[in-house]
């Protein structure tokens, strides 16, 4: 879990043990070599002294610091990984306050030191339970007194102490702890005390142990042994609590609490429902959309322009990892690069981890409130799956069937009998769920861990076959399918893309409905999308009804399929869509049901891709104009979606500078009258509108808070509230 989770903190984590074993192999080859030793001085009264000798080779003791440093700097390394690598695996679905914060493990000597550290921004996007853990285990604390807690601290407590230490340029050396030291004297003398010295460092030489002899005859044979323990210390500072606690003892801890740090931080997610970021495969969109011009490759003006001459104005670059791209648009050439599916995590079953990875690029890049796991329902004495998931936004679902080629690989004349006979039986067993879906309602889980009910009458259906295969014969013909409903077959890659792509689990579910088959050839579905996209361009508005026309505002129209990925054009105002349902989402239901709520995220998710972006600057915008408030001043900023065709939501988008009860009633007013204008081109039964508003959080925890209305039907305004709402929004009026 902690690999698939946290890749750099868990590759942080095996690097600091690998630092260690080669600081006790440096340790063990120095004490192969005699580097220390052992001597007895005996006085003429009778006293003496055990000593133990170092002899260092010429730059031993750098070198085992070099090693030492390594294992604390990997450590530190991975605390600090847990935090980066949990904010950017939720920075799908939330805002951090100050994207140019530094992110990581924050480590104060007080209360007053910890809370300046986080007013910075080190743990900006983390999840709550990450934080009250970090400050929990603060080395400052004492309380409450835990045994785990009480481990952690003293973990931090070292790798505090040895990164001061070795700024202040301590060195890796020898600690010497006299446990039993005897001596032996022949002929026997009547008394021998022998007292050890308390452990300390061992630089060239020590005295580990002092004696005294009564009576010992002038030719005595003096003898003994040091009984010491030389141990690998960092020596500066060092002050054992007792025998057994040693440097080893210590490093090991360090080692452990670290290692339980990456396991609870692992398990805080996994316990949090919702979208969590993909670990690797994907592409960053503004990366995987440049200019052909510019691209490593170095295409010639000679090879892209016989690409805009082509019919399609596409190009087709297969390479081991990935699929590239040549699009031709009406701003020039680009290259769109398709990497390969997410790696999938190491010690988890090939078919379950696919059907995970499946889930989770639905729910990370749409939203996973649509995004429903599979159940177990009773089928006589037995149980039956229904399918492998769904996604169901509003009226429209698709059925998924997961197929996973476990094992290695044979010929591509084996691997094709393998691809059509999975997905032969994957067509059955969707037609299987959408009968079973349609007998009764059933009750799923989504995305979120809310109960969802589904009756499948209420939904158009469409199956999506996801292969998830690691090296799929080429030219894979799909086979012609019998089924009841509309199948699409189309590989893992495939799949990651449609939602990377779209970043909108709406505009994926529309697109799998509007080609409602297969590409001929398994993997080609990326060229058909910009086939469709081309095809989009093209299209010629038709007329816009006069009485819709009548309303003000201006008409905006963009291709339902975008040639670039969204968000490649300013990713972090495209993200306000997927943000403000996020809020939305994670609100108090407040005495409505699961499915109102749905209702409203599949409305707003449906706003087209191409529309967001200048959207979410405008919300931005006004974010951050408003962020200062003037005294004795309101300020609005609204932009209004009006449906172009009868029955479509309206959806309104509005912020506001100021959250109070003369705001909320204002807006309420602006966003009544907004929806009572529909009645003057349609009825309104039955006709949905819905508004979000922003405002700046005052608080400091957070960037805004989200206020949202749905209504649906007639508002049943009076003429004079009609009359006080149209004064107050209507300029003309």
């Amino acid at each position: 879990m902690i690999t698939q989770y946290f890749p750099q903190a868990a590759e942080r984590l095996q690097a600091a043990q690998l630092a260690r074993q080669r600081l006790d192999a440096a340790w063990s080859a120095l004490l192969g070599e005699g580097v220390f030793d052992t001597g007895i001085v005996t006085n003429p009264d009778g006293s003496g002294v055990i000593v133990a000798y170092a002899d260092w080779p010429a730059g031993s003791r750098d070198h085992l610091t070099a090693l030492f440093r390594e294992c604390v700097v990997q450590l530190w390394e991975c605390l600090d990984a847990l935090v980066t690598e949990s904010v950017a695996m939720f920075s799908i679905r939330q805002r951090v306050l100050n994207s140019d914060a530094p992110r990581y493990f924050p480590i104060a000597d007080s209360p007053e030191s910890f809370g300046a550290l986080l007013k910075q921004g080190c743990l900006d996007g983390a999840l709550d339970r990450q934080v009250a853990l970090i400050r929990a285990c603060q080395p400052y604390r004492s309380s409450p007194s835990d045994s785990v807690l009480d481990k952690l601290r003293a973990g931090l407590r070292c790798l505090v102490e040895w990164e001061n230490r070795l700024d202040d340029g301590s060195l890796i050396g020898a600690w010497a702890t006299a446990t039993d030291p005897q001596i032996f004297i022949e002929p026997p003398a009547d008394a021998v005390d022998v007292y050890p010295e308390p452990p300390g460092e061992l630089v060239d030489e020590r005295v580990v142990a002092r004696y005294r002899a009564k009576a010992i005859a002038t030719e005595a044979s003096v003898s003994g042994q040091a009984g010491t323990f030389i141990d690998l210390a960092l020596p500066d500072g060092f002050e054992p609590g007792s025998p057994d606690d040693t440097f080893g003892v210590r490093l090991r801890l360090a080692i452990r609490v670290v290692g339980m740090f990456a396991v609870a931080f692992a398990n805080f997610v996994d316990e949090t429902p919702g979208a969590k970021r993909l670990a690797g495969g994907a592409v960053d969109a503004a990366a995987s959309w440049t200019d052909a011009r510019r691209s490593p490759r170095r295409w010639t003006d000679t090879e892209l322009a016989a690409v805009a001459a082509s019919e399609l104005g596409l190009a087709t670059v297969r390479n081991a990892g990935d699929l590239t791209l040549i699009v031709t648009t009406p701003h020039g050439t680009f290259e769109r690069v398709i990497p390969d599916a997410s790696p999938l995590p190491e010690r988890v079953r090939r078919g379950t981890a696919a059907e995970s990875a499946i889930h989770d690029a639905a729910a990370t890049w749409g939203l996973p409130d649509f995004v429903l796991h599979p159940q177990q329902e009773r089928k006589g004495r037995g149980v039956r799956e229904v399918g492998d998931g769904l996604i169901v936004a509003d009226e429209r679902g698709v059925v998924v069937q997961a197929k996973s080629r476990e094992g290695q690989p044979k010929n591509p004349e084996r691997e094709s009998s393998w691809l059509t006979k999975n997905i032969t039986a994957a067509v059955k067993q969707a037609n299987g769920t959408v009968r079973q879906l349609t007998t009764k309602p059933s009750t799923m889980i989504n995305g979120r861990g809310r109960a969802v009910t589904i009756d499948g009458n209420e939904i158009a259906w469409v199956t999506a076959i996801v292969i998830d295969h690691p090296d799929p014969p080429e030219a894979h013909q799909v086979p012609i399918l019998e089924s009841k409903i509309p199948t699409i077959v189309l590989l893992r890659r495939d799949w990651e893309f449609l939602f990377n792509q779209l970043r909108s689990s709406r505009a994926v579910v529309d697109y799998l409905h509007r080609v409602g088959s297969s590409t001929e050839t398994l993997g080609t579905e990326p060229q058909r999308y910009y086939e469709l996209a081309a095809a989009d361009r093209e299209v010629v508005d038709a007329p816009l009804d006069p009485a819709w026309a009548a309303w003000s505002g201006r008409r905006a129209s963009v291709p339902l399929l975008p040639a670039a990925p969204a968000g490649s054009d300013d990713d972090e105002a495209h993200a306000m869509v997927r943000i403000m349902c996020e809020d939305i989402a994670t609100s108090p239901l407040n005495g409505q049901t699961e499915e109102n709520l749905l209702r409203v995220l599949a409305a707003i998710d449906r706003l087209p891709v191409g529309y967001r972006t200048d959207l979410g600057r405008l919300l931005l915008n006004a974010l951050q104009a408003f962020r200062v408030k003037k005294p004795d001043q309101t300020s609005w900023q609204f932009r209004t979606f009006r449906p172009t065709a009868p029955g479509e939501v309206q959806l309104g988008f509005g912020v506001c500078n100021e959250l109070s009860e003369i705001t909320r009633a204002a807006f309420r007013s602006w966003f009544l009258l907004r929806h009572h204008e529909r009645s003057t081109v349609e009825p309104l039964d039955g006709r949905m509108s819905i508004a979000v508003l922003l405002t700046p959080d005052r608080t400091g925890q957070r960037e805004w808070d989200t206020t949202m209305m749905a209504i649906t039907g007639d508002p049943g305004l009076s003429p004079e509230e009609l009359a006080v709402s149209r004064r107050l929004w209507n300029r003309e009026c």
